[in-house]
């Protein structure tokens, strides 16, 4: 009977040192790995904005002010079903 009480007051200290083990070893690792998750998420924050304002001043056109756009330029493709393609020069006649 003595040696389940001792065993038992073995296995709650141990449980007790565990605890205090993963207290002091989350406290430790909080210390150094927090700060670079705050600079990342901080860092990640500001260039969300700065992109935004970015997109902001390229879409804010004052009144009066000429813009222009330019579109990708694809080539042209033309389906059997268009009809005939024919390429053709304009000649000027000079006479």
């Amino acid at each position: 009977m003595t040696l389940y009480i001792l065993l038992s007051i073995v296995t709650e200290f141990k449980v007790v040192i565990f605890i205090i083990l993963f207290f002091y070893g989350y406290k430790l690792l909080m210390r150094f790995l927090a700060p670079k998750v705050v600079e990342k998420a901080a860092d990640k924050i500001y260039q969300d904005m700065k992109d935004r304002e970015a997109a902001q001043n390229r879409h804010s056109v004052r009144k009066g002010d000429i813009t222009i756009d330019y579109k990708d330029k694809k080539p042209k493709q033309y389906r059997r079903g268009d009809g005939d393609y024919i390429e053709f020069e304009e000649i000027d006649d000079k006479k």
